[in-house]
């Protein structure tokens, strides 16, 4: 059987194809069956290894034991988290309901609109004055019944199902928790021991190390954007401004979407029904966004990643087609994974014929 495998290794292109296809095949297999499972594990070790540098401060300059340094970080950085949290949903929950106290203004306010808007499309087709206004409401009609007769049925049948999953997610969020606890305080300790061990913390230190650069960039440059939308959006006068910002930044970490997905419908439907100050002003908006992320990204990510924009978007729809709506993260994720396995594995190999040479 070594005889076998010594052979292969010496015919490279099958020994690279055999070891690509394993690699897939494995990467598909964990993910379908082993990653719901060791999920609040695998954010616990996450969340850990950006801690630890601070437990280690506080273990070296303030003489704290492991324990005791762990928990005071894990207990500081939830009481922050919970601290923006509070003041966010505040803001929140005011500007969503000031939104629903006003929507009988907004809805004549998109009436008007989108009359207007109608009418420019029956001027411009020679159409009948109102024809298009017409197909609009029927459109709109069916869908808001449709909405009656599927969904809300669904919404009202499904709410033991909600409080299970309110259950279950507050049992993830403990476990994750003590999880994280255990292993800051462990963490210098884990994977020391065996060779398949020595393993996993390659190939999961290189992995976490580009998924940490990304994570990092797409967080800054998502906290920009959003900072940038809403002081323009502020500007505008617009009195949702902290609300909307934080959804176009959201939106915007994501490749295939971006700022453009809200701010260029809103900036069209805004200047044809004659809102010019509005409309420019969320054009403008999306042009400083657009010009801050061609700044930010190449600065922040680079070619670290080696990753191209349309490698992304290939991975992101065959996670898609794989794993469904978390295959958008899972593809990459996956792609920088067996890429790192690869790597590794040939260094290996590499290494063993070298010293077979020497010998």
């Amino acid at each position: 059987m070594n005889e076998f495998i010594t052979k292969i290794k010496q015919k490279k292109e099958l020994y690279n194809g055999i070891l690509i296809v394993g690699i897939i095949l494995g990467i598909i297999f964990v993910f379908r069956y082993l990653l719901p499972i060791v999920v609040p594990f695998l954010i616990a070790f996450i969340v850990a290894g950006m801690l630890r540098p601070v437990v280690d401060w506080l273990i070296s300059y303030k003489k704290l034991s492991e324990k005791w340094a762990s928990l005071a970080v894990l207990l500081l950085a939830g009481g922050l988290i919970l601290l923006i949290g509070k003041y966010s949903l505040v803001a929140l929950y005011r500007q969503m309901e000031n939104f629903v106290i006003y929507l009988p203004f907004y809805k004549e306010q998109f009436m008007a609109g989108l009359g207007n808007c109608c009418s420019y499309i029956d001027t411009g087709f020679h159409l009948e004055e109102g024809a298009t206004f017409s197909y609009a409401m029927e459109t709109l009609l069916g869908i808001f019944s449709d909405f009656q007769t599927t969904v809300l049925p669904k919404l009202t049948t499904s709410t033991v199902a909600a409080l299970k999953q309110v259950f279950a997610s507050v049992l993830f969020f403990f476990i994750m928790l003590y999880a994280t606890l255990c292993i800051l305080k462990n963490y210098h300790h884990l994977f020391q021991q065996g060779k398949i061990m020595g393993y996993a913390r390659q190939v999961l230190g290189g992995v976490l190390h580009l998924l940490g650069v990304y994570v990092r960039a797409e967080g800054i440059i998502a906290v920009v954007q959003a900072a940038l939308c809403g002081i323009g959006l502020w500007i505008l006068k617009n009195p949702y401004f902290i609300l909307l910002a934080l959804l176009i930044g959201i939106i915007d970490a994501f490749p295939v979407f971006g700022s453009g997905t809200i701010l260029v419908p809103w900036a069209i439907y805004r200047l044809l029904s004659g809102d010019w100050r509005m409309g420019v002003g969320l054009v403008v908006l999306y042009l400083l966004c657009t010009l801050n992320r061609q700044l930010l990204e190449p600065r922040l990510l680079g070619r670290r990643l080696g990753m191209s924009t349309l490698l992304t978007l290939f991975l992101m729809y065959v996670g898609y087609r794989l794993f469904g709506i978390f295959g958008f993260l899972l593809g990459p994720v996956g792609y920088l994974i067996g890429r790192e396995i690869f790597r590794i594995v040939n260094e290996k190999n590499e290494l063993e014929k070298a010293n077979g040479n020497l010998a």
